[in-house]
C-alpha cells in the first residue's frame, strides 16, 4: 500500500495509460479522482474501477484554466487534499509539416503543454499549503528521440519535458517533486486506431511491435508502475528526472 491515505488526481484518466495509473493508484491504496474530457467513457471507467477502492470523476478540458482548477477543488472537496497530481492528458498527430495544419498544431500543443500548465498552476497553491506533493507529467520518448512526420507531437513532448525540469526546480523549496514519465510505444486505445484504421493493419501492428529492440509494445500497466514509482516515496530523490521506459527505444 505505498499510497495509502493519498489522494491523486489524474487527468485523461478514462482509457489507455491514465486509466492504468488510476487502477495501480487504487490498488497502491490512493483515493483517486480522474478527469477526461469525454464524460461517457468516464463515467464507465469510474464504475468499472469503484471495486478497486475510493474512485471519483470529474469532466473537463484541460485547455481551460477554468476546468483545471474545478479539476483540482473537486479532489479537495471530496478528500481534504490533493497529495498527487499525474496529468497525462494528451492528443498525438503523426503529420508532415508540409501537411500539417494550424488547428492540428493548436491543437496539440494546447493540450499536450497548456493542459499540464493549467493543472500545474492550480494544484500548486493547495500542495504548498498542505507542505508538499508530488507532480508527475507525461512525456514522451518522442521528446527525447524526433520521430518522422510528427512535428507536433515531437515538439510538445520536448516542451513537457523541459517544462518539467524548469517547475522542479522553482517547486522543491516547498517540498513538491516534480518529474516526468516518458513512456514508449503502448498498447492503448489511440494504438489500435491506428492498426484499424491502417491500409494493413497486420503489417502496422507487426511494425510496432518492432518499434523497440525489446520486440513489442507496452501493456499500459508496465508503464503505470513508473508513475506509481515517481509518486510515492520510493523515488525520493528524483527532482526533475524524466523516467524512460521505452523497451529500448532511446539506447539505440
Amino acid at each position: 500500500m505505498r499510497l495509502a491515505n493519498k489522494t491523486a488526481l489524474i487527468s485523461g484518466g478514462a482509457s489507455g495509460i491514465g486509466r492504468a495509473i488510476a487502477e495501480v493508484f487504487l490498488q497502491a491504496g490512493a483515493a483517486v479522482v480522474i478527469s477526461d474530457i469525454n464524460g461517457l467513457m468516464l463515467k464507465a471507467t469510474v464504475e468499472e474501477l469503484s471495486s478497486l477502492g475510493k474512485v471519483a470523476g470529474v469532466t473537463g478540458d484541460v485547455r481551460s484554466m477554468a476546468d483545471a482548477m474545478k479539476m483540482v477543488e473537486r479532489t479537495v472537496e471530496l478528500h481534504g487534499a490533493i497529495d498527487i497530481l499525474v496529468c497525462n492528458a494528451g492528443i498525438a498527430s503523426v503529420m508532415p509539416i508540409e501537411q500539417l495544419e494550424e488547428d492540428e498544431w493548436d491543437a496539440v500543443l494546447t493540450t499536450n503543454v497548456k493542459g499540464m500548465y493549467t493543472l500545474v498552476k492550480s494544484v500548486i497553491p493547495f500542495m504548498k499549503a498542505q507542505g508538499g506533493g508530488k507532480i508527475v507529467t507525461l512525456g514522451s520518448e518522442m521528446g527525447i528521440v524526433a520521430v518522422p512526420e510528427s512535428p507536433a507531437y515531437n515538439a510538445s513532448k520536448g516542451a513537457v519535458i523541459m517544462f518539467t525540469k524548469s517547475i522542479a526546480i522553482d517547486l522543491i523549496r516547498y517540498n513538491i517533486r516534480v518529474n516526468s514519465l516518458c513512456p514508449g510505444i503502448t498498447k492503448t486505445p489511440l494504438l489500435q486506431t491506428e492498426i484499424d484504421n491502417s491500409i494493413d493493419p497486420e503489417k502496422t501492428a507487426a511494425a510496432q511491435a518492432s518499434w523497440a529492440p525489446i520486440m513489442r509494445v507496452a501493456d499500459p500497466h508496465e508503464i503505470a508502475q513508473g508513475a506509481l514509482f515517481l509518486a510515492s516515496d520510493d523515488s525520493s530523490f528524483a527532482v526533475g528526472s524524466c523516467l524512460v521506459m521505452d523497451g529500448g527505444f532511446t539506447a539505440r
